[in-house]
């Protein structure tokens, strides 16, 4: 087995295991994976509008406006006027959005701590910087 098929492999198994473990930590099931990076994305990158979100996830933008909805709904966002396209609102998170998300941290690094995992160690950043790489030339050459 190859270099690259070997991290393929442990990709698409980790991948697995991330939903699996993810399932078992958040089973009260108040927010969705999707409703998640969405919030995470505006939460690092400040207000964004639902096209923009969607280019940078690379999903429809209908998905996206779907996530928003329910986020709206929920009040964990809300939409504010964009000065530069009167059409396309500002997504912004709320407090209990960012709320939801500090609990969500909090359970994960218990879980992984629980496991023996230091989330914040220098092996992990590494990795997370190798796949990031490996991801920016894959899209790169798409």
């Amino acid at each position: 087995m190859t270099s690259a098929e070997k991290l393929f492999d442990e990709v698409r198994l980790l991948w697995h295991a991330l939903v699996k473990s993810g399932e078992e930590i958040h089973a009260d099931g108040t927010i969705s994976p999707g409703i998640r990076a969405v919030l995470e994305h505006v939460e690092r990158h400040g207000p964004a509008s639902v096209p923009h979100i969607a280019r940078a996830r690379r999903v429809t933008r209908q998905h996206i406006q779907g996530l928003v909805n329910d986020l709206v709904a929920s009040g964990l966002a809300r939409i504010e006027d964009n000065p530069v396209h009167r059409r396309s609102g500002l997504v912004r998170s709320t407090d209990a959005g960012t709320a939801a998300l500090t609990k969500m941290r909090r359970r994960e690094a218990e879980f992984l701590a629980s496991r023996g995992l230091n989330v914040n160690s220098a092996k992990i950043e590494r990795a997370a910087k190798t796949l990031r790489r490996v991801r920016e030339r894959l899209e790169a050459t798409a």
